[in-house]
């Protein structure tokens, strides 16, 4: 083998590994970050009921800012806090499809913002981020402007007639 030859060879290795790091870092970095910010358990309907109306009480004095009859964001953003930074996206599912379970997500904001296509959230399982739920398929129409405009709080509180809850916020 010539020294040409061989430098090549040891060039592509360590390209070779080089590539493998990256890769294995990259896959790494989305476990951790997937695991931090995603938990989901079995849950019984009264569990869940139990959370949901905790959460309804924090947001008592709020309306979600999505009118899940007409699936769109409400006229009036009177209890606007425009001006607000927000940091974080929540959701809350009880997924009654299959085994019944809890899912709790938080991300940071301008993460769940890459979720929004053409500056919007057409899907309500678009604002479920890590998870498939039950709730993918809703449609929805709410711009990423019309959530910073009405600032942290409620974004949409819906329930199924089978029992399945969605809850999310942003603060």
């Amino acid at each position: 083998m010539t020294r040409k030859a061989a430098r090549v060879r040891f060039s592509l290795l360590v390209a070779g590994i080089a590539a493998m790091t990256v890769g294995i870092t990259i896959i790494a970095g989305a476990a951790v970050f997937f695991f931090r910010h995603h938990r989901s358990e079995q849950a019984s309907a009264q569990t869940a009921e139990a959370e949901f109306q905790a959460l309804r009480a924090r947001f008592a004095d709020q309306r979600p800012l999505i009118d899940m009859r007409d699936r769109r964001p409400i006229t009036d953003v009177s209890q606007s806090r425009t001006g607000a930074p927000l940091h974080s996206f929540h959701t809350v599912i009880f997924d009654t499809r299959g085994d019944q379970r809890i899912v709790r997500i938080t991300v940071p904001y301008q993460f769940g913002r890459l979720f929004a296509r053409r500056g919007g959230f057409r899907w309500l399982g678009e604002l479920t981020f890590l998870d498939d739920t039950e709730f993918d398929p809703e449609p929805i129409q709410l711009l990423v402007a019309e959530i910073e405009r009405h600032g942290p709080g409620l974004i949409a509180d819906y329930r199924h007639s089978g029992g399945g809850q969605f809850i999310a916020w942003v603060e």
